[in-house]
């Protein structure tokens, strides 16, 4: 029997994960350049120091907020194995370890600031000022992090946001140095060229990492997520398997069982085409190949293939001897795998398992157009 889980919560944790994560992103940035703005005493009459220091404590407090939220849906979510260890542990969990391994460090880092902030009256300045200096390493990790954990980096609008935050940061670090260059002569040279440097570094890595296809896979998503096969959801502080969804895409709301993107049972639409392919035979008879590849809609979304081979018939069509058959969501299409077990003319029956055992019986009914062309109803149950 099929397990049913409950897509609509996941769908809405996946996206708070990464609203959460992208707004948190914001309100660091801005922390670091208020940061910087205090540090040199800014000031302007409709702006005095105070109004600086007093936003830039209350906009950090707004990043610890969404931090919260944003670690809490991540592990509520189930979309990736996170246990609660791997929100303060680096490198321990099994997806995308560098990557998460980051925020984890970034989340250290900004516990460490706060605490001490905390406690500035009873370990002195000196102490809190090398601790809080820490909030300049603490921006950089959580970016990397966002850009090489976070399955929607490619998105136009999230790198324009993104490379927005780099930019922004760059050009506070130059004006501060600008504006109260270091004691040390030689430092601010040095000090404008390692965030050029950094920069460019950046904006390389993203063009030959996240924004190349096959990230996910690279980035160290563990094989059943890609895949959608079902598996193993962890108790809280461990590692393991998460629940099966693309790794790059929201759970659909369409989704049971072992995918969130197929529904079974399902009544649905198909649309595709019909191609035949035949070879030579000592008969006149070589053996003929059908292809039956299409899209689902309506009832559910996804791609059904159908390929059988046998001795050709006069007058077309073939005589099967033997079938494949495929079925899934577009990201993972062969999640469901079997043959044809009965055929007659263009209606058919197949059966199907997924990795875990799970069967399913599909009745496709197919109506050929004389251009290859195939439209019909697919059923699963």
């Amino acid at each position: 029997m099929i397990a049913v889980t409950n897509t609509a919560t996941t769908k809405a944790l996946w996206y708070l994960t990464r609203g959460t994560g992208l707004v948190a992103l914001l309100l660091l940035t801005a922390s670091v350049v208020l940061g910087i703005m205090e540090s040199v005493r800014w000031a302007r009459p409709r702006w005095p120091k105070l109004l600086t220091a007093g936003l830039h404590k209350n906009v950090s407090l707004l990043v610890l907020a969404f931090l919260g939220l944003h670690i809490v849906t991540a592990v509520a979510d189930g979309f990736a194995p996170i246990g609660w260890l791997a929100v303060v542990v680096p490198f321990q969990s099994t997806y995308r370890p560098l990557w998460l391994g980051f925020g984890a460090i970034a989340v250290d880092l900004l516990l460490a600031i706060t605490i001490t902030s905390l406690l500035r009256q009873h370990i002195g300045y000196r102490v809190w000022r090398a601790v809080h200096l820490m909030a300049y390493a603490c921006w950089p990790v959580a970016l990397l992090h966002g850009l090489g954990t976070g399955s929607d980096t490619r998105l136009g609008w999230v790198l324009f946001l993104s490379l927005g935050c780099l930019a922004l940061v760059v050009a506070a670090a130059w004006w501060r140095v600008a504006v109260r260059p270091p004691d040390t002569e030689g430092v601010r040279p040095l000090a404008v060229l390692a965030s050029a440097v950094a920069s460019i570094a950046i904006i390389g890595w993203l063009m030959a990492g996240p924004l190349r296809p096959g990230w996910a896979r690279r980035a160290g998503t563990p094989a059943a997520l890609i895949s959608g096969r079902p598996a193993t959801t962890t108790p809280a502080g461990t590692s393991g398997n998460g629940n099966a969804s693309s790794a790059t895409s929201p759970p659909s709301t369409s989704g049971k069982a072992t995918s969130s993107a197929i529904q079974i049972p399902f009544q649905a639409a198909f649309r595709g085409t019909v191609t035949q392919q035949s070879g030579g035979g000592d008969d006149g008879r070589g053996r003929t190949t059908v292809n039956i590849t299409g899209t689902l809609s309506g009832g559910a979304s996804g791609a059904l293939r159908v390929v059988l081979s046998g001795r050709g018939i006069d007058g077309g069509g073939v005589e099967m001897e033997s079938s494949r058959a495929t079925l899934g969501p577009l990201s993972s299409p062969s999640q469901y795998q079997g043959q044809i077990t009965t055929l007659q003319g263009t209606d058919m029956q197949l059966q199907l398992r997924d990795a875990s055992g799970h069967s399913v019986t599909v009745a496709l009914h197919l109506q050929i157009n004389g251009d290859g062309s195939a439209t019909g109803t697919v059923q699963a149950q």
